[in-house]
């Protein structure tokens, strides 16, 4: 059996960063009061339990265990947001950025995964590029409504 050591702790970097921007949505929802932004805000949290939970099959078909964890970075980026919402009184500009940096993380890393020197079964490195593609679109679409919502404050 193709010892996957490497891959596996890319998919875990992966999933981690998937569980990251999945409770930073979580988070979000609970501090806008816009129901059009918690909408946007959950199906993002959505999208990424569905990546983890699809790379996580992956992880176990090559040998890896699941990954469940949220990183220590993601943990501390969390609280730094709720400190920052609770300044802010949950502006939905301080929101909105917040989570535009999330989703800045996260396609830095996927595209460190994807461009690192390890050697990627064609069946999962369809699937991350995929996936990453999907979420540039969630950064686009995040951004759009960051910038919309600063021109609506004007």
């Amino acid at each position: 059996m193709i010892m996957y050591t490497d891959l596996i702790k890319t998919m875990n970097d992966l999933v981690r960063v998937n569980n990251d921007r999945a409770a930073g949505y979580d988070t979000a929802v609970a501090q806008t009061e816009d129901p059009g932004l918690k909408h946007i805000f959950q199906s993002m949290a959505d999208q990424s339990r569905e990546y983890g939970f699809e790379l996580n099959r992956h992880i176990k078909e090559v040998g890896g265990e699941e990954e469940t964890d949220t990183s220590v970075a993601g943990d501390l980026y969390r609280t730094w947001m709720d400190m920052k919402a609770d300044f802010t009184a949950n502006s939905d500009d301080s929101i909105l950025a917040s989570c535009e940096y999330g989703e800045d993380v996260t396609l830095k890393v996927y595209n460190m995964a994807l461009t690192n020197d390890i050697e990627i079964p064609q069946n999962i490195l369809d699937i991350i590029t995929r996936q990453f593609g999907e979420l540039k679109l969630s950064h686009d679409r995040i951004r759009k409504y960051r910038d919309l919502n600063k021109e609506l404050k004007k």
